[in-house]
């Protein structure tokens, strides 16, 4: 069996099984909850692989392998970064399970005393960074079926977000939890194999090193990238997953507060240790092929040049399974959002049938992602500029909201305000001179800056935390329905309880 059939048997299997669980999910779901949120009860080890699955994608596979094919162990810095993300995530945020949110929206509307200015630009914010992160899944969709079925670029990225779409849309965030905790064992699996077939191909990491620059094997390769870069790739991801609504959906779906922080804490870690995998792909492919001309193309040539038929085959299906579950994530909170906030907004009513409504708003983001995605060419170009106009001044306010009582909502929006706009600029007028040559620096810290001296300028906040989540339980209801008063009680004793 050649490499090209065996890969595409492979995918076949892992489609047909794939389709038939999420129709045969799809065909449970009975309340908007479960839809949406898995009914607040997600299971410890299930939580755990699907938070790997959905959290390493195609920016931490096919792009990150570019990476360090370009710059060696700064590959590996892509993935860990996320891994780090999590890490931050589980152990800061893991306690906003008790409060029963459906959004990260909701969350930072109590923050900041449900001040109309913040909650409706932050969520449209955060709807606009899942929009990005869709954009990527499709984006590395595309470059797989491209470099395995030559369909032309363009192409491949509408077929890739068609499938996706088809994929994700029917089951919700129940059918993306259990897809995901299947990708997280292949990856650790897929990855792992291709480790070991490229160390005893190459002697080990010491035939690695001899065969790579020696400025690849600097620490997370930051003589070859460069530490501003690789501060600014690491910072940016970092505050792009704490800011991260489908993180903070597999927080707010998780069975209990500590199944939720023990679950993040132990994927968190499994990522960073899957990070040293990639780094040693992009070398290898350095070593069997210098004179690749698109490093995005690094992983897909080594699957079809380079590996067995059934190594090959797998990656391929791990590939393609890690870009659906971090697509399925990006879309079960952009449907969240969708039906949430942006409905309301538009309406100012919430719909009467929300899973309907909510297939209807992914249908229309599947749209405006694959068109994104045709016009962009990088991976880790794309999210390096997107993150920074959308992400990064929401992980300023929701840390200083979550951590500095004197934060209020007037320095929220100076910082909402100021991080994508000095980001904007920077990349409008591009400048070679230290930190400007990184966009993320100095937006974060002027970001930072204006947040501190607006709430230290204007009067403190006269609304807690918890008077604004309390208030808050009517409007969930419009949506839930009696599924969500069932949830509240059986927190009630979840509470502080064990793994599940």
């Amino acid at each position: 069996m050649t490499t090209r059939t065996a890969i595409i048997v492979g995918l076949a299997i892992y489609a047909s099984l794939i389709s038939f669980l999420s129709v045969f999910i799809a065909s449970r779901v009975r309340e908007a909850d479960d839809y949406l949120i898995a009914g607040r009860r997600i299971p410890f080890w299930i939580l755990t692989g699907s938070i790997v699955g959905t959290c390493v994608g195609t920016g931490a596979t096919i792009g990150a392998s570019g990476l360090a094919f370009q710059h060696g162990w700064a590959g590996s810095a892509y993935p860990m970064s996320l891994g780090l993300g999590v890490l931050v995530t589980g152990l800061l945020f893991a306690s906003m399970r008790r409060y029963n949110f459906m959004t990260l929206g909701e969350e930072i509307a109590c923050y900041y005393g449900k001040n109309r200015a913040v909650v409706e630009f932050s969520n449209i914010s955060l709807f606009l960074s899942q929009l990005g992160w869709l954009t990527v899944q499709i984006m590395g969709g595309g470059a797989v079926l491209n470099a395995i079925l030559g369909l032309g670029p363009k192409l491949s990225i509408i077929v890739a977000g068609v499938i996706i779409a088809v994929l994700c849309i029917p089951g919700g965030l129940r059918a993306v939890i259990y897809v995901a905790f299947l990708q997280g064992i292949l990856l650790i699996v897929g990855f792992g194999s291709l480790a070991k077939v490229a160390l005893m191909s190459v002697g080990g990491l010491s035939g690695l090193r001899a065969s790579s620059p020696s400025v690849y094997f600097s620490f997370l390769g930051i003589k070859s990238l460069g530490w501003l870069q690789l501060a600014g790739l690491i910072i940016v991801l970092v505050l792009g997953i704490v800011a991260e609504p489908g993180r903070r959906l597999s927080v707010y779906g998780a069975k209990s507060e500590s199944v939720g922080r023990w679950s993040m804490l132990l994927a968190g870690s499994a990522v960073v240790l899957f990070s040293a995998t990639i780094g040693i792909a992009g070398m290898y492919v350095l070593k069997l092929n210098p004179g690749l001309l698109r490093p995005d193309l690094a992983l897909p040539w080594l699957i079809l040049n380079a590996l067995p038929p059934w190594l090959a085959a797998l990656l391929t299906v791990v590939i393609s399974s890690a870009i659906f579950s971090s697509a399925s994530g990006s879309a079960s909170a952009i449907g969240s959002f969708f039906v949430r906030h942006i409905y309301h907004s538009v309406t100012h009513r919430y719909p009467k049938h929300p899973v309907a409504a909510t297939r209807f708003g992914l249908v229309g983001a599947f749209v405006l992602s694959t068109s994104v995605a045709l016009r962009a060419s990088d991976i880790v170009g794309f999210v390096m500029n997107f993150l920074p106009l959308t992400a990064t001044g929401l992980a300023i306010v929701i840390l200083f909201g979550r951590f500095w009582k004197r934060s209020n909502w007037q320095g929220a929006m100076a910082a909402l305000v100021v991080t994508p706009v000095v980001a904007l600029l920077l990349m409008l007028f591009r400048s070679n001179a230290g930190l400007l040559r990184v966009p993320i620096l100095p937006a974060a810290a002027a970001g930072v800056m204006v947040q501190v001296a607006v709430s230290l300028l204007t009067p403190a906040s006269d609304h807690s935390f918890e008077e604004v989540a309390e208030a808050m339980k009517d409007e969930r209801q419009a949506i839930e329905g009696e599924s969500v008063r069932a949830g509240s009680e059986g927190m009630t004793g979840s509470i502080g309880s064990g793994l599940g």
